[in-house]
Parts: C-alpha cells; sequence; structure tokens
C-alpha cells in the first residue's frame, strides 16, 4: 500500500449466517446553516429466501472500482455516534458516494467495496455467491457511470432523448412505441429511434455524443451483467443527471460503428439480454447461453472472474458450487464443469469447449492454461471463433434452439467406466455415448468474409468445396448457403427461405431492412457459421461442419487406407455431437476437439 493510500481501520463483525450481508446506513446531518451532510454506519441484515417473504428495503449499487488505491477514507460511526473506524475508497466511489447518498430512497446501500471484508476470502467466496440475489431483492439498482464531464455526452443525449420523445408523440402509432400501452411493440420503437439517426435533420452531434456515452467503462465490465439483468428497476446517473432503462434502450438504437475509437458491442449485447432474457430455457442452458454472449464482450481485472461474476445467474436452491479464492482457478472451473454435469445430467458445456485453443493463444493467462480437454475456461477469444451450436451459434438472442443429438438422453455422474474400475475424478470425465461415424474428408475453404461478399468470393467457396469432397458435382451457392441457413437455424425450421437469405426477388420490405442495416444481416449470419469451421465428408457419406483446428480426415497412403479420422460422437447429456480424438484406445480415453454439425444425425436420429 503506498504512502498516499487511506488504509481500513473499520473492523468488520462477522456476519451472523451465510444469508446475511452488510448494508451501508446513510443518515442526513443537519449542520449549522440549515446543510445536511450524510453520516455513515455499516448494519448486518438477513436477505429474504425467496420472493413473497418481508422485503429488505435496499439499493444495490453497480459501478466500476477503477484503480484500487484507496484516495479517500469514509468515516464509520458505530451505534453511539461514535467513530468506529475509517474505511479506504477507490478514486471512482469516493466520487460516486455524494450522489448515491443523496439520491437513496431506502437509506441502505449495498456497495461490495465496504459491504463486503474484501481481505476474507472466505466471506468473500460467500457473499460473490449470493450476489445474485443481493440484486435481485434490491429495491432498486442504482448504477453510477461517473461524473459529467466536460465533453457534454450526457447533456446531448438527454437532449435528443426528450426531442425524439416529442417527435413519438406526433406520429399516428404513437401508442405502439409507448411503454405501458397495450399496444405497445419494442420494435416499432427501435425502428423509429434508429431511423431518427438517419434524418436529414438530426445533427451529427448527438451520435458523437451517444457513442461517447457508450464508451464509459462500465459497460464493459463483466459483473455489471447480472447486476442489470436481475435487477427489478434500475437508475442511471451521470453526476446528477438521470437515465432508466427504456433511456438506454433507445440510445442503444444508434447504428453501430465498428470503425469507431474504441467503439464496443458490449452495450448492445447487455441491452439485448435485458430486453430477450433467455428465460424460456430450462437451466443449465439459460446460463451457458447468457455466458456464451457475455464472455465475448465483458472483461474482468481477475481471469477467473469471468465466470465468478456470473454465477448468481444460476438461480436452483441445489446447486451449492462456490468458488474458493484459496485455490487455483483450473480446480474452481473443474470443480464446476463437474457440478452443472452433476447437478443438471447437462454436458452443453461441452460445446465451449477452449482448453485446446487457449493453449495455442499468448494472451491467455496462465493461470487458465492446462484446463483439462472438457473444461471451459470461459475467455473471450475461443468462444468468438467458431461459434458454438449448443447454445444457439449465430442465432443466440430472441432464437430458439432444438439440437437433440443424444434424443434427450441426460448424463449420469459418478459412474463407472463400462468394464472397469475406472471412475470420474478432477481431470477425467467418465461419460456414455457412441462413436457414430468419423471425418473423412475436410476442405480447405476457409470462410473470412461475411457482412460484404460477393458473387466471386462465394463462388470461389463453392469451387474449393466441391473440388475437395466427393458427391457435390452439382452444387451452386445456393445450395451453400440452403446448407448454411440450416445450420445457422439451430434444428428449427428456417425463418427465411434460402431464395430471401441470398436477396433474390426481394419485397420492398426486406429492401428497407437491407437500407437500414447497410448490409446483408441473413446472408452475413450464415456465412458466419463457417467462421473458423471447415466443411467434411463423413465415413458414411454425410456432409457436416467441424472445428478447423484439431479436426483430423482419415489417412491414406498411394490412396490405400490407413487409419480413420477424428471420431464423431453422440454422447448422452450434449444436444449437440463432438469430435474428438483418442488419447488411449485401452483405457477408452478421448480429449475434446469440439462441437460439429453433422447430417442426419443432429436431432437423434444415430441413436
Amino acid at each position: 500500500m503506498g504512502e498516499s493510500e487511506f488504509q481500513t481501520t473499520y473492523n468488520y463483525c462477522t456476519l451472523q449466517g451465510t444469508r446475511y450481508i452488510r448494508l451501508l446506513q446513510v443518515f442526513l446531518k443537519d449542520n449549522h446553516g440549515n446543510k445536511q451532510t450524510p453520516v455513515y454506519r455499516i448494519v448486518h441484515k438477513e436477505l429474504p429466501r425467496k420472493d413473497g417473504e418481508p422485503p429488505l428495503d435496499f439499493e444495490a449499487i453497480s459501478y466500476t472500482w477503477g484503480d484500487s488505491d484507496r484516495v479517500a477514507g469514509l468515516s464509520i460511526q458505530d451505534e453511539h455516534n461514535k467513530v468506529a473506524g475509517i474505511v479506504g475508497l477507490t478514486k471512482n466511489l469516493s466520487e460516486a458516494l455524494p450522489y448515491l447518498s443523496q439520491q437513496s430512497t431506502t437509506g441502505l446501500l449495498w456497495i461490495d467495496q465496504l459491504c463486503i471484508k474484501q481481505a476474507d476470502d472466505v466471506e468473500k467466496a460467500i457473499q460473490v455467491r449470493l450476489m445474485g440475489q443481493i440484486y435481485r431483492f434490491a429495491k432498486r439498482v442504482i448504477v453510477w457511470l461517473g461524473p459529467a464531464d466536460d465533453s457534454c455526452d450526457i447533456e446531448l443525449c438527454k437532449e435528443y432523448l426528450d426531442a425524439v420523445a416529442e417527435l413519438i408523440e406526433g406520429v399516428p402509432n404513437v401508442k405502439r412505441m409507448t411503454p405501458g400501452d397495450p399496444a405497445y411493440n419494442p420494435d416499432h420503437r427501435l425502428v423509429y429511434f434508429r431511423s431518427a439517426f438517419n434524418h436529414e435533420k438530426t445533427d451529427a452531434k448527438y451520435a458523437v455524443a451517444i457513442r461517447k456515452f457508450w464508451s464509459r467503462p462500465w459497460f464493459t465490465r463483466g459483473w455489471i451483467v447480472q447486476e442489470i439483468l436481475l435487477s427489478r428497476q434500475a437508475m442511471i446517473l451521470v453526476g446528477s443527471f438521470q437515465l432508466d432503462m427504456q433511456d438506454l434502450t433507445d440510445l442503444a438504437a444508434i447504428p453501430y460503428a465498428p470503425g469507431n475509437s474504441g467503439s464496443s458491442n458490449s452495450y448492445m449485447v447487455l441491452m439485448n439480454l435485458k430486453n430477450h432474457p433467455f428465460t424460456d430455457d430450462a437451466q443449465p442452458l439459460q446460463f451457458l447461453r447468457l455466458i456464451y454472449q457475455a464472455a465475448q464482450q465483458f472483461d474482468t481485472k481477475e481471469p477467473a472472474d469471468r465466470l465468478y461474476s456470473l454465477l448468481g445467474m444460476i438461480d436452483e436452491p441445489g446447486f451449492n458450487f462456490k468458488p474458493d479464492y484459496k485455490i487455483p482457478s483450473k480446480t474452481n472451473f473443474t470443480r464446476f464443469a463437474i457440478a452443472l454435469a452433476e447437478y443438471f445430467g447437462s454436458l452443453d458445456f461441452l460445446s465451449l469447449w477452449s482448453a485446446n485453443l487457449d493453449e495455442m493463444l499468448p494472451a491467455t493467462p496462465t493461470e487458465l492454461k492446462g484446463f483439462p480437454s472438457w473444461v471451459p475456461s470461459w475467455t473471450a477469444t475461443p468462444l468468438s471463433v467458431p461459434f458454438r451450436l449448443a447454445v444457439g451459434g449465430v442465432k443466440s438472442v430472441r432464437f430458439d434452439i432444438a439440437w437433440n443429438a443424444a434424443k434427450g438422453r441426460r448424463h449420469i455422474h459418478n459412474q463407472y467406466l463400462q468394464g472397469s474400475n475406472i471412475k470420474a475424478n478432477e481431470d477425467k470425465l467418465v461419460v456414455r455415448g457412441v462413436i457414430v461415424d468419423y471425418v473423412d474428408t475436410i476442405s480447405s475453404a476457409r470462410f473470412h468474409r461475411y457482412w460484404d461478399p460477393d458473387n466471386e468470393y462465394l463462388n470461389g467457396l463453392v469451387a474449393q468445396i466441391k473440388g475437395d469432397l466427393p458427391g457435390l458435382e452439382d452444387w451452386t451457392q445456393f445450395e451453400m448457403i440452403d446448407f448454411l441457413n440450416v445450420v445457422s437455424s439451430n434444428g428449427c425450421t428456417p425463418n427465411e427461405t434460402t431464395e430471401a437469405v441470398m436477396g433474390l426477388n426481394p419485397t420492398e420490405l426486406q429492401k428497407e431492412i437491407l437500407e437500414i442495416a447497410q448490409c446483408n444481416e441473413a446472408l452475413g449470419n450464415c456465412l458466419s457459421v463457417g467462421r473458423g469451421r471447415r466443411f467434411v465428408r463423413t465415413e458414411k457419406g454425410r456432409l457436416g461442419l467441424a472445428p478447423a483446428i484439431g479436426t483430423k480426415p482419415a489417412s491414406r497412403s498411394e490412396g490405400i487406407f490407413v487409419e480413420k479420422g477424428s471420431p464423431i460422437v453422440v454422447i448422452h447429456g450434449c444436444s449437440v455431437p463432438m469430435v474428438l480424438e483418442l488419447v488411449d484406445e485401452e483405457l477408452r480415453e478421448y480429449k475434446v476437439v469440439g462441437d460439429c454439425y453433422v447430417e442426419g444425425i443432429m436431432l437423434g436420429e444415430a441413436v
């Protein structure tokens, strides 16, 4: 600790039980001259166990720590109004606290920096596991984005919101765009706000200000995802300026500008997750779809917090995993994968494999290397290439998933390998399944253009695939896009025909959508399915898409068969087939290569 830092002298009393939390109690004390100043006390409260119990009125704070140095001290009083000690504050929290105290309607604030004994790893693990319930049971979440700065981005954001809201009042279908009205359709409101940016009378200064607003650090912080998704109500503060979640939804209508310096997709992902949650899915698919989206866009200071920051999204009383900060991340992450397998009977997390990719990436933190092949590290780059099938691939938000390769068969944990005394442990996962096919031939065609393809590029892909794989002599662009359209639809009937995806004979509405989007989004989604994958032909003649890294073709010497290619396996508890690598034939030991799409086995036909 540097000499300029404020040391914490306050003595945290032990919490009475595993459902107790600390809250910062705020009193406003009258001073001379009729000026009120806040006085602070730390109190212990027990969280309700379920909805319907007597509520605990408090507000939970969502903010960024920023630099961890303590640059200010907060005086904490005891029940006798005596100073009990000082708690050191980071710069960001010290700036936020006066505004938070002023805006609080309950006088009770939960702030992790103050309400968790940060030096106690055991307490921290318990409180981290409770954080989902803290934000779920809070009367309101107050988001601190930072002070209003000289750039006036927040003032221009408010000005823009007010101006468009005034315009909406004068349109004929105003009810469709008014939240709370029975006729309200959020998509109509989104299209109106998005079109407003393209209006010739809209000053460009608004887009600049809104993009600067979205670039605030809070929007890329990993912990905010569960804090916002679980909130009953949220108020966003920028200095003394206030916004609500509808304001954020409206500001998110700004066209995404990937070429913009410092631009990020995180705000779009956050608003999609808030407005279109995966609540129709059973656990753990609901959690896996969420973490798949979040891990690619949001960051945490500690690599392991990519997982821990979302644990509150698994709202299952019997699921008791909590991180142990005293043991390595590898052990914690393996324990978590085992907990999913054991409690839910699901192995869909295999579709989020990353170990073989993490070893190849220089940016992978040391603590996230050396994992068993079946244990995900939940890191951004491996999860972004290729898109993962079990969690929805390129169509995750607002789309259903119907893959069912194992035909509903669940994983049974703690079983012995059939005919042996080998049992699951922290390095090995014992599963049941069947090898349904083997990779025979792999195409070298590589997908690398998605949103700006031209005929030359598409014809080149088709020619390469036709040349590499047997049985595709009559293939054209249409057949390739038709195949990819099926893969991208998650086992459901494609919501757009291949003709529509390719823009053949578009309707006036489709033309209008293309003009607003500035690209063929449907075609881009289809082509994105191929990112990080290769077309394959299997031993039994099936056509498929398999991971580009690690998938092996059959080996031949002078046309004579030598060795089978990578096995394609349907595993109990996993909704999509997996490509594996044989490690030890006698022990029947394999490594995970990755998930795959293969014609004729995705809906249980092979089992």
